[in-house]
This record gives structure tokens, sequence and C-alpha cells, in this order.
């Protein structure tokens, strides 16, 4: 790693080498469930639980995080997280969470997708978007602004929020009432299941994430199991790697914010640049000597970073 001119606050992640292995990787996840069991709550914010019901008929959990200054109509986020697809949210995410809902004095709407161990392509994405449905279409029960709604995502979370904005731009044709997504927060994110750039080529051994992570997580995710309701270009799944929708014309705003040493960090960047070549305003923050899921780090860096971040959310929720 020392050709790399990593911050030295983030040489503390680790370098991990994720095993095609199912039963490993839920091994995994269960650990993070056990370390969350315990995550300590702000006092200034109220956190219930939610079931919603897919389009498999299975049943979907969905953590409302808000802040105590919420009103009874309040901008609202779903908030789509990271982990390769194949992992279960973090402290991290409920960290953010909490950073967000009170920035925005909002509702943040967390949800536990399926996994690729369990299900591959589309589950996850059905979930997602059967949930940001469910916020739009309960806003008066959930004491929601349906007209501020966000999506957020980070890593694999950020894939699934922009696929949101794709699926939902489509089915408001045929929808009795459109659902109008304000912005979306995309944080790393992952866009293209081709990974032929040369950031996703070259980053063998940078911390946390590596290139032949993310060739796993695309393996296990576009799985053999996968039923994808339709195909986009060159016979990948509609809605499952955002760079291969044709049109990006109309999508809501984004910020999108990348990692320097991070095999995503090009593919995010060109799909900001096909955003706003569709005319959607983009904010494209490159952050510098970071690495993939640094904001997991409290530093100077981090700070400076999040403090853009919160400003950019705050901005959009207005």
């Amino acid at each position: 790693m020392s050709q790399y001119d990593i911050d030295p606050a983030y040489l503390g992640f680790p370098n991990i080498r994720y095993v095609h292995n199912r039963w490993w990787l839920r091994a995994i996840s269960m650990v993070l469930r056990v370390m969350r069991i315990n995550h300590r709550w702000d006092d200034d914010i109220e956190v219930r639980k939610h079931r919603v019901t897919g389009v498999d008929a299975n049943s979907i959990r969905v953590l409302e995080i808000a802040s105590c200054e919420a009103g009874r109509k309040a901008p609202a986020i779903v908030y789509l997280h990271g982990g390769a697809f194949f992992l279960t949210y973090a402290g991290l995410h409920l960290d953010n969470a909490q950073r967000y809902a009170r920035t925005g004095q909002c509702r943040v709407f967390l949800v536990d997708y399926r996994l690729s161990t369990q299900a591959p392509f589309p589950a996850a994405q059905d979930d997602c978007q059967s949930a940001l449905e469910w916020v739009h279409d309960n806003a008066a029960a959930l004491g929601i602004d349906k007209e501020r709604l966000l999506v957020a995502g980070d890593s694999a979370g950020g894939c699934l929020a922009a696929s949101c904005t794709h699926m939902t731009q489509d089915r408001n044709r045929h929808r009795g009432e459109a659902i109008n997504i304000r912005a979306q927060l995309l944080i790393y994110p992952v866009t293209d299941c081709e990974a032929k750039t040369a950031s996703a080529n070259s980053f063998t051994d940078t911390p946390l994430w590596t290139r032949d992570g993310n060739r796993l997580m695309w393996d296990l995710y576009l799985g053999q199991g996968a039923q994808p309701r339709g195909t986009g270009g060159a016979g990948i799944p509609r809605y499952a790697s955002p760079a291969h929708r044709e049109s990006l014309q109309g999508l809501p705003s984004a910020y999108i914010e990348v990692a320097q040493f991070d095999p995503l960090h090009d593919e995010a960047c060109d799909y900001a640049r096909a955003l706003q070549a569709d005319g959607v305003p983009v904010q494209l923050v490159e952050t510098e000597h970071t690495v993939h899921g640094y904001d997991a780090v409290d530093c100077d860096r981090t700070r400076k970073y999040m403090a853009r971040r919160l400003k950019a959310l705050k901005n959009f929720l207005q």
C-alpha cells in the first residue's frame, strides 16, 4: 500500500480477501448483526420498526431513524446500505442515518433488503423499490412530506439508490400518482457491472475493497438464479447496473462522492459525467487521500467531507 498516498488515519482498514463461499459471507453478516445489537442512539433520535410486503410476498424490515425535531410533515430519506450486496448493514450505516436525520430534521428509512447470498438480482432491487413506494404511498401515516423525498446509498447501496430513480421514472408512467424523488445522494457508488475502468482493475491491494472483491460482488449479485424482469444493453439485466441505462434525462439531481483509492472511483465519476451530459444537475466531490468506506473513520479529513455531504443533503431537503 506504500504506493498509495492514503491519509494515515485510514491505514487501519484491513486488507480483506473475500471468499466465494456463501456460508462464510453469511457468517460475517451474523457478526455484524450481533455488533449492532447494542448500538447507542443519540438522545435526539427516535427509532421505529416497520414491515413492508415485497413483490415476492416477502417481508422487508425497514428501520425508521427520525430526528426528534421532525414534524408531522417532515422530509424523508430512503437509505440503502452498502455491503457489496452480500453483507448486512453495519454500525456505520446507523451512524450515517443519525447524521442524516439530524441534519435534515427528517425521517430516514433504512431498508434491510435481501442479500445476494440469499437471493440474487433482482431481489434486493425489488425490496428497495417496494420500500420506496411504501414510504411515498404512506406519507400521511408516516408523517412525511412526499414532495421532499430523497434516496441515498453508499457503495452497493448507491447502485440500488440510482436504480430506484430509474425504476421510479419508468413506473411513474403507469402510476396513478407519480413519485417525485427530489434528489439522490450516492456515496462511492457501484455503477457498472462490467468493471472495466482503470481504477476497477488497478486497485488490487487497496484497504477494504479491491478488484477481486468487486468481481466477486457482481458474480454473486448477478447469479444464475436471478430472474430479471427485462434486460438492458449488452444482455445486462435492466436496473442491475446504472451505467447501462440508455437515457438518464429527467432523473433527480445528484450528489456523488467518491474515494480516491477505490476500485469504484472511475465508474462513479463516469456515471456523474453521464448524468451531467443528459442535463441532470450533479455535484461531484472527488475526495482526496481516501479509501472505500473512509467515512467509518472519525478524523479531520472525514469530518471535512462529511460536512460537504451534509450541506448538500440539507439543501436538497429544504
